[in-house]
C-alpha cells in the first residue's frame, strides 16, 4: 500500500549525517546497534540526502530486522516520568501484587503501578503509556486537523521503532506514542508534516511548500525529532516491547 511514514526525519528513519572530504558518492551505514549513518561527499547538498535514504528504505528495514538482539540489559524502573509534550510530570511507585494495573492521581500526580515482577511492572507502564498516548495525542491532532482543514479519516497511537508517524493513502495516521517525550512545538510540527501529506503523498516540493506555509520554522522541527530519540528513556523504548 502506498503511504509516506514520518519517522525520525522526514518520515524516513533515525539517522545521523557525517560530511566526509574522501567520500565520492552518498554511502549509508547502519552499525550493530541499529545507527543508522549517511556519509555525505562535501561539497553535495544536504537536501539530497532525505530522498536517498527513502529510496534505500527498504534495505535499511531489511538490514535492522537482520541484526541480533544485543544481550539483555536490566531495564532500570522509572521513579519520575516527565511527558514534555503535555507539560506532565509523573511521581511512579511500585507494588508487588499478582495482577498489573496503573492507578493514576492526577491530585499528586502520582502514578501507582502493580506487577509480580519488575519486567511486569515495566511492561504494564509502557501499556499506559500508550494508552496515554492516545488520551492525549488524538484530540490534539484532532485540533490542528480541524484548525489547518486538513482532514484525515483514522488515526493510532502505538509503539513504533524508528518512525515518529505515518500517514497512509487512505488518509490513515499512526503516531508514535513516545511523542509524548517531545516538545509540544515539535509534536505539533510532526502533526502539520503528516497532515499535509493528506495533500500531497511525498516530498515534492508541493509537499514542502504546504509544510512551509502552516510552519515557517519547519526545519528547525525537523532537526530536533532527528535528534530526539536520545530523549526516550529506555523503559519506554519500542525496541524492548
Amino acid at each position: 500500500m502506498s503511504q509516506s511514514d514520518y519517522c525520525l526525519e522526514n518520515t524516513l528513519p533515525a539517522y545521523s549525517v557525517r560530511i566526509s572530504n574522501r567520500a565520492k558518492y552518498l554511502q549509508l551505514k547502519v552499525s550493530a546497534q541499529s545507527r543508522i549513518e549517511v556519509v555525505v561527499p562535501s561539497g553535495v547538498a544536504l537536501h539530497h540526502v532525505p530522498g536517498f535514504v527513502a529510496q534505500h528504505q527498504q534495505w535499511i528495514e531489511r538490514t535492522l530486522a537482520s541484526i541480533k538482539p544485543q544481550q539483555c540489559v536490566k531495564i532500570e524502573r522509572p521513579n519520575q516520568i516527565l511527558l514534555n509534550a503535555v507539560e506532565e510530570q509523573w511521581h511512579v511507585h511500585y507494588q508487588t501484587a499478582k495482577q498489573s494495573k496503573v492507578h493514576m492521581d492526577f491530585d499528586l500526580s502520582q502514578l501507582t503501578v502493580w506487577g509480580p515482577t519488575e519486567d511486569a511492572q515495566i511492561n504494564t507502564l509502557r501499556n499506559w503509556l500508550s494508552q496515554h498516548g492516545k488520551s492525549c495525542l488524538i484530540p490534539w491532532l484532532i485540533k490542528v486537523s480541524e484548525e489547518l482543514l486538513l482532514p484525515f479519516r483514522k488515526v493510532s497511537v502505538r509503539a513504533q521503532k524508528t518512525r515518529w508517524g505515518s500517514c497512509s493513502a487512505k488518509k490513515h495516521i499512526s503516531l508514535n506514542r513516545a511523542l509524548l517525550f517531545m516538545s509540544p512545538a515539535a509534536v505539533r510540527y510532526l502533526f502539520i508534516h503528516e497532515l499535509c501529506h493528506t495533500k500531497h503523498l511525498n516530498h515534492s516540493v508541493h509537499f514542502w511548500n504546504l509544510v512551509e506555509k502552516y510552519e515557517p520554522e519547519y526545519k528547525t522541527y525537523e532537526g530536533e525529532l532527528r535528534c530526539a530519540s536520545q530523549v526516550i528513556p529506555a523503559w519506554a523504548s519500542s525496541q524492548l516491547s
